[in-house]
Formats: structure tokens, sequence, C-alpha cells
């Protein structure tokens, strides 16, 4: 069962991997460059298609799964849904870029294109939130104990992530519409897949609406504590799309010779941590550890800012692991551990609704807003773009160390959460 679950991972990660890392330098890039010429805000509205999705995620993921039909069943219709949202966008995508090329009024040609790809993307999010989601539920559901085996059933898609990644770069055309057809076919195999998983029959009963957005659990908020962990994990769920967007395109405009695989170097420290985090919580306990995850992106952020490329590859990227998994997979420990038995999964939908929905929109928006202001012509003033979230993350840092205090002391293991569904930008 693991190992059958292990490869669900596998290539239901390597689908969104396949276009997620290289996507933003595509369409950024001019059409001469065989770019869709797209502005940064254009570019930000792509990438949050997945955050809107995410805020209404948990609801229809209850409708779905909890109450009509089958997980598995489920998960295989969506996934050749995806598949053929993915084909017809990159089609579109080819079909546009000999527009472009020749566009007599190419802003209007530009807006035409992201107009119509946006409403592809939104549809692709809505099959990335969900599939995401129906993986954990079909595991959770089917492993005999999840909380031992989940992690490493999990990290595949990790592992399939550097896979894509490293062989679009060095065997194929990361910056063109290969990543959108790439991306079908690992949803079209997923998709054929799910059907072969353990039927995982409805549960007979779903959350209310007020269940999934997390409204029970908001009496937690009188807890200085979990207050503090929300606004941090806002501001760092925006702080977070400076990288998430962007980090490919800085990389490129570095002179990388191959900035997708090269980013891969964040995947397999992300890989390590997961490993170690563990560790770090019963030596330093949750306050540090969440404190060092923060201050992560502080010296992150800065080391960006030198425009070493070395630098950058040796101790940046490699950051990227501890920032995510020390901050956002420790919060949600935080948060299961902290919260009542009956509130846990309210609690975690706060968690997830505040940071993977309205943290990740504000982040794509700003970070596109300060991406205008430092562009001069083709040339981007990098310098300055990532000292914006260095300074913000310091600013969250010391805010988080002078007024987080625990509720109480943590004895209770964390449960595995069915429904969560993280931000798969990491």
């Amino acid at each position: 069962m693991r190992a059958r679950l292990s490869v669900l991972m596998f290539v239901q990660y390597m689908g969104i991997g396949a276009w997620a890392v290289p996507v933003a330098t595509f369409l950024l890039a001019s059409p001469a460059q065989g770019g869709l010429n797209f502005s940064p805000s254009q570019t930000s509205w792509i990438y949050s298609a997945s955050a809107f999705v995410g805020l209404v995620a948990p609801l229809m993921l209850g409708l779905l799964a909890d109450r009509l039909f089958a997980a598995e069943k489920v998960l295989g219709v969506l996934q050749f849904g995806g598949a053929a949202i993915m084909f017809f966008a990159g089609e579109y995508c080819r079909q546009r870029q000999l527009v472009l090329r020749t566009a007599v009024d190419l802003a209007f040609e530009t807006r035409e294109t992201f107009n119509t790809l946006f409403l592809f993307m939104l549809a692709n999010a809505v099959v990335m939130v969900l599939t995401i989601a129906l993986g954990n539920v079909i595991s959770f559901r089917n492993l005999k104990n999840p909380k031992k085996y989940f992690g490493s059933i999990r990290l595949f898609g990790t592992v399939s992530w550097i896979v894509v990644n490293i062989g679009l770069d060095v065997l194929g055309s990361p910056y063109s519409v290969q990543p959108f057809y790439l991306s079908a076919i690992c949803s079209l195999i997923a998709g054929i897949y799910a059907f072969t998983l353990p039927h995982t029959p409805p549960t007979g009963h779903g959350k209310s609406f007020g269940e999934a957005m997390g409204l029970p659990a908001l009496g937690m908020f009188r807890h200085s504590g979990f207050r503090v962990l929300i606004i941090s994990a806002m501001c760092m769920a925006a702080i977070q799309q400076f990288y998430s967007v962007y980090t490919n395109p800085f990389l490129k405009s570095l002179g990388a010779g191959k900035p997708t695989a090269l980013q891969t170097i964040s995947q397999f420290s992300e890989v390590a941590c997961m490993l170690l985090f563990p560790l770090a919580l019963s030596r330093f306990g949750m306050k540090w550890t969440l404190g060092v995850g923060i201050f992560g992106w502080v010296v992150r952020n800065a080391i960006f800012a030198s425009g070493s490329l070395g630098f950058i590859s040796a101790i940046g990227l490699p950051l990227h692991g501890m920032c995510y998994t020390f901050f956002f997979i420790v919060a949600n420990v935080y948060v299961d551990r902290q919260a009542p038995s009956d509130l846990r999964a309210s609690a975690q939908g706060i968690f997830t609704f505040i940071s993977s929905g309205v943290g990740t929109l504000i982040g794509n928006f700003a970070s596109a807003r300060v991406l205008q202001d430092m562009r001069d012509g083709g040339d981007v003033e990098w310098t300055l773009f990532w000292l914006i979230p260095c300074v913000s993350a310091l600013m969250v840092f010391l805010f988080f160390v002078i007024f987080y205090t625990e509720k109480s002391p943590l004895t209770e293991p964390a449960r595995p959460i069915e429904h969560l569904a993280p931000n798969p930008v990491s």
C-alpha cells in the first residue's frame, strides 16, 4: 500500500512541478524571446489562481469526497480534466506565441492572451488543489498507521518535483509550452492510476461551510500565541511569494546555465529538513524553531540581494528548505497540537485559509507591484527587489519573538491532517 501511494504522490507532484517553477519566466519573456510578454501583475494573477481556489477548497472537498463519491474516482476524473486543461492551455499558448511575434498592437494581444490563459489556469487550480487534498485523504484512510508513514510517502512528491525540473531543464525546454504538455501527460497518467487505487468510499457526512472555513475554532484567537502565529503565517506566506514566483527569472537573469535545475537545490534541502525538524522541535522548542524558520527568510533574501550566483547557489537556495519546513510545517504541527481535539480540523481550516489563501494573494500582488516598480525597460533592479522581503521578514521575526507565547506545554503528538491543502508552489 505504501508503495502504491508513493507512486501516486510522485506522479501528482510531477505534474505540478512541471509548470510551477519555469512558467513565470516564460510568461514574463518578450515574444522575441519566445515568451508571452506578460506584466508582473498579469503573472501574479496566473499564480494567484490556486490561492483563489484555496479559499473555498475545504468546502468543495467535503462535498465531493465526504458526502457524494468515492475519493479515488473523484481523483481520477479530476486528473483527466486536468490533463485536458493543460493540453489545451499549451496549444493556446503555442498559437498565441505566433500572434504576439507579429502583433501590430502588442498590448492588446497580450491582454487577450492573459484573459484566456487565466481562465485555463483557474480551472487547473481547481484540479490541482483538490487532487492534492484527495491524495492526502486516500493516503490517510488507507494507511494502517498514517502518522508513522505519511511523511515518507509525501516525500516522493518532493522527489518528483526535483526529477521533473532537472529533466525538463537538461533534456527539454522549460521556457516554452513544453511544461504545459508535460503536466498534461502526468495528469493523464495520474488519472489512469487513480482508478487502480483502493476503494475509498465517502464517509457519509461532510463539513458544513462554517466547519470548512474553521469557524468553530475562532475561540482560539483568545490565546495570544495563536493570534501571533496566524498573523505571522499570513505575512510569511506573502513574503514567500517573492521567492516562489520570481526566483526562476532572477536566476536566469544572473546567467545561470540551467536555472530550473539549479532551483531544485531548494527541494533537496526541503527533503533533509523534513527529516530533521522533529529533532529541532525537541531540542529548541516550538518558539525558537519557528523563529529560526522566519529568520532564515531574512538571511536568504539578503543573500539573493547580493546578486552573487555562487553565494545564492551554495547558501541561499538551500535555506529554502529550512525556511519553509521550520516555519510552515512546524506551524501546522503547532496548530494541531494546541487545538482541542474536537477543533483541530477547524483550526487547520483557519490556518490554511489565512496562509494559503489570504497571505498568498497578498504576496502575489505585492511582489508583482514591487517588480513592476523595479523594472527599467527590460532590466530589473533585483537588489532592491529582494531587500523588500528581507526587511519585511525581519519585521515579522521581531514581532514574533517579542509577542509569541505558548498556551501550554507540547506533550500530545500531532495527528495527521487529512484535508490540509498546502501551497504547492513551495
